[in-house]
């Protein structure tokens, strides 16, 4: 580790510390790298070298951001989630923070420095710093954690497809080194998924991955596949270095978005005046370091020996992939293959839980990875047919309505509440809420109901639940009502109202008429989204209420119409923003209100379960004053860090077209679940 370091350190010393305009790579050496080491950036590149390399999670740097050679302190860090540690860091950042601030101050004041900690400070930013630099860099104080023994742990898991992704680059005429951006974007966790909705190793959203071939939907996600992921990765990559003609614009655009960079470049030009001059409200830190940080992960992973020492890194994956000829459930799937169901999920991370619990089926034309010894892949070569569906299995919704309980939702379509709660994730103690959507299980997943098939049957009642009728209601903390499952209770068959359970309640800022569920979890699905059918001078269309990240893509890909339809049935113009709860008109064909209806709530359902896997949610909230130029989408990435629909839940009173300065909204406290 210490002759790279020392080398690194040497070349850093070597270039000049700060980028002429004028200043460029000589064409030789950008012939020979299709990365090149701009001088401007090469400060960049070894600070992100040691934030891979030598920094762990429990140390973290406080630096400028504009120039990352001016570190003012490392510090330590707990570097965990657990016992209000993040929160302890987190004062002890600010602290350390405001004590540089002081001193900044005073030196943009004019002051000489007057102790050895102001002269250590000062002489950061060379004998030829003025006071306008010190008030700069007021502004410009910022914590990166160490990312050291993460890094570390990337390294091992990627040894499981590095290989593979090389030769995938490599097929698409692109450089096989791009393999090692995962590191930047994920540290190869094959699990990760982002506040916002990013997931698997290369982070893509669920446009991104669907504009670059990726299916994502409630059966499948093949952004969580690394190898399918890595087909789209390479073809996004492509695609940017075609319209942007060098590799570092190219790959700045992966984090930045390839029309901004398209536009930074009509007005810098190339990619060393953009890093230095080009200022935009999105091309921030993260954008403008995106490449250098990339630099660094290269150098960092290809030598790895001499940060981390000797790694046992996770061999590669033998195993075949093998295209599905139809739909099939994945219990009867396995049992064919006489493969366990750990290793088949191992291999298989794009399908998603709701294939595992029976709810969908292994979409058609699906390819199946199977281990490459023992008998899977002959297995898997000659799938018989008894096992394979024709259509895949239909999800039903239902809209919680005041007076509903869970046994006469479960009487009304003709299943058991046990039915009913497995198929939603809940259990005996839980509470439904009026607007709340429930899934109703289909015939399939229903047991002995299963075989009956245009018959009514009286549903099942399981031990210790019975009806409520009229329904039971309890106040839930917000003031609305909700509706409470009832059971037995002891021996004495006397009924029960069951409490909420303990959960993160809707506080008290949010309290209006609308705020009416107590409880915050996975399996909660809120808002309208049935559709109102409305017949009119002899048309039939249907009407609905635009929900809360939702798109007209979306509506358009539910319906199986173009955009462009719903913009001229609606009278929008060409990408004009949708607003929520605005109302818009959809073209209803046979049995398109129940397909659009269930795939709406699929893609609602997907995204709550997706988030709650991955984070959870703290007691208490904290409360925002909307300031002037606020909108809800720049609180939600730069302020709140959180998405807008989990935001939305904690202010249904709120109007978020017309935010107002002064007005409050109520934000949770939000936590990763570390893997």
């Amino acid at each position: 580790m210490r002759v790279v370091m020392v080398h690194l350190r040497l070349f850093v010393a070597a270039t000049l510390f700060f980028c002429a305009a004028s200043a460029s790579v000589s064409p030789v050496r950008a012939a020979q790298d299709p990365f090149p080491l701009y001088d401007c950036i090469t400060p960049n590149v070894a600070f992100w070298s040691d934030i891979y390399g030598k920094y762990p999670s429990t140390q973290g740097v406080l630096h400028d951001k504009r120039d990352l050679r001016i570190i003012y302190e490392v510090l330590d860090v707990e570097g965990v989630w657990e016992n209000d540690a993040k929160e302890r860091d987190r004062q002890r950042i600010e602290r350390a923070k405001e004590r540089y601030l002081d001193i900044l101050k005073s030196l943009a004041a004019g002051n000489p420095p007057q102790n050895k900690e102001e002269k250590r400070v000062a002489g950061l930013f060379g004998p030829k710093a003025t006071a306008e630099d010190f008030r700069l860099a007021q502004d410009n104080i910022r914590f990166q954690s160490g990312q050291k023994d993460n890094f570390e742990k990337g390294l091992i898991r990627s040894g499981a497809y590095l290989a593979e992704i090389k030769q995938i680059m490599a097929s698409y005429g692109v450089p096989e080194d791009l393999a090692y951006l995962p590191h930047v974007e994920s540290s190869f966790n094959y699990k990760a998924y982002s506040k916002f909705g990013a997931a698997g190793i290369w982070q893509f959203t669920e446009s991104s991955g669907k504009q670059f071939n990726l299916d994502v939907n409630y059966a499948i996600d093949e952004r969580r596949d690394p190898i399918k992921a890595t087909h789209a990765a390479a073809r996004m990559l492509r695609h940017n270095y075609e319209l942007l003609g060098t590799w570092p614009l190219a790959v700045t655009a992966y984090n930045h978005g390839v029309n901004g960079m398209i536009r930074a470049k009509a007005a810098k030009g190339d990619y060393e005046k953009i890093f230095q001059e080009h200022e935009s409200e999105l091309f921030k830190f993260a954008s403008r370091n995106f490449y250098s940080e990339f630099l660094a992960a290269r150098e960092v992973a290809k030598n790895y020996k001499a940060y981390f020492g000797f790694l046992q890194i996770e061999p590669s994956v033998n195993s075949k992939s093998v295209a599905l000829p139809n739909y099939a459930l994945v219990g009867d799937l396995v049992k064919h293959l006489k493969v366990d169901l750990e290793t088949f999920k191992s291999l298989n991370p794009a399908l998603r839980e709701p294939v595992y619990l029976g709810q969908k089926l292994i979409p058609k034309g699906y390819e199946v990875r199977v281990p490459q010894q023992g008998k899977a892949v002959r297995l898997a070569d000659n799938i018989p047919p008894e096992i394979l569906k024709e259509d895949q299995a239909q999800t039903n919704m239902y809209q919680v309505r005041q007076g509903d309980t869970a046994y006469s939702i479960a009487l009304t379509h003709g299943i058991t509440v046990a039915d009913l709660l497995r198929g939603n994730g809940l259990d005996g103690e839980s509470v439904i809420c009026p607007g709340q959507n429930l899934r109703i299980p289909a015939l399939g997943e229903r047991g002995a109901l299963a075989a009956v098939v245009g018959k009514k049957v009286e549903p099942q009642r399981p031990a210790g639940l019975v009806p409520v009728v009229p329904a039971e209601k309890t106040a839930s903390s917000t003031g609305g009502e909700v509706v409470s499952l009832v059971k037995l209770a002891g021996a004495s068959g006397s009924p029960q109202v069951v409490q909420p359970v303990k959960a993160v309640a809707v506080p008290e800022p949010a309290k209006a008429k609308g705020a009416q569920c107590p409880s915050l979890t996975p399996a909660k699905v809120l808002g309208n989204l049935g559709v109102e059918v409305v017949k009119k001078q002899g048309k039939t269309y249907g009407t609905i209420r635009v929900e809360a990240e939702e798109t007209l893509g979306h509506y358009a890909r539910w319906l199986g119409v173009r955009a462009w339809d719903l913009r001229h049935l609606n009278g929008l113009r060409y990408e004009q923003a949708l607003a929520v709860n605005q109302q818009l008109k959809i073209p209803l064909a046979k049995g398109s209100k129940e397909r659009f209806e269930a795939q709406r709530y699929e893609f609602h359902k997907e995204m709550v379960e997706d988030f709650f896997t991955a984070y959870r949610l703290l007691e208490g909230t904290r409360t925002y004053r909307v300031k002037q130029g606020d909108t809800i989408w720049s609180l939600c990435q730069n302020e709140f860090e959180l998405p807008f629909w989990l935001i939305k839940k904690y202010n249904e009173s709120v109007d978020f077209t017309q935010l107002k300065p002064g007005q409050h909204l109520v934000v949770p406290r939000v936590e990763s679940i570390r893997s």
